[in-house]
């Protein structure tokens, strides 16, 4: 009986992480930025990294913006945005519509310090690439920085492809917007 009643792991982690979910339209804006994502312990790029990469070359190649920011600095291993920017090369990304911010640790840094490279290129239009449960607050942060941002949730993502990873991280976007809410920081 007791089993008529599971909740599957994938459609709970898919549950609690619907609140920071972004829904924006699809829109021209001035740059594309990608928010950092842990690497791996061999210096590669997390699935999670690599997705957001993925998603950025994708709409570049699309058209939808001409410059594409990397944000993200050793806040776990080495470097997350030189990584990030070498794989977008692969993937068709011209090194002259590449920025890199390597010096952030938190996604609030990762606004804070793009914000700087952004306005000095002119750029009042972002669109946010992560994964669905990290949108919401990297949008915010962003409109906190003074930009006009949007994001919109992957409809395949890593996040709903792997719930066993995504629960943690789902988990950890909850204490991230505590932190957010009371601290103003993250």
């Amino acid at each position: 009986m007791a089993d008529r009643f599971r909740f599957p792991l994938k459609q709970a982690v898919r549950l609690a992480g619907w609140p920071f979910e972004t829904r924006d339209r699809d829109r021209q804006v001035d740059a594309i930025v990608v928010l950092g994502a842990p690497l791996r312990a061999d210096g590669h790029l997390s699935l999670a990294g690599r997705e957001r990469v993925e998603e950025a070359a994708r709409r570049y190649r699309a058209g939808m913006a001409p410059l594409v920011l990397f944000t993200g600095g050793a806040a776990h291993s080495a470097a997350e945005a030189p990584a990030m920017a070498k794989r977008a090369k692969e993937l068709g990304v011209p090194a002259e519509a590449i920025l890199i911010e390597d010096k952030s640790r938190t996604t609030a840094e990762n606004a804070r310090f793009s914000a700087e490279i952004l306005r000095s290129r002119g750029v009042k239009s972002v669109w946010v690439v992560s994964q669905p449960f990290h949108l919401r607050r990297g949008r915010q942060l962003f409109r906190q920085q003074g930009f006009s941002a949007s994001a919109h949730r992957l409809e395949s993502s890593v996040q709903y492809q792997y719930p066993q990873l995504a629960w943690r991280w789902v988990a950890r976007e909850y204490v991230a917007w505590l932190a957010h809410i009371f601290l103003a920081e993250h």
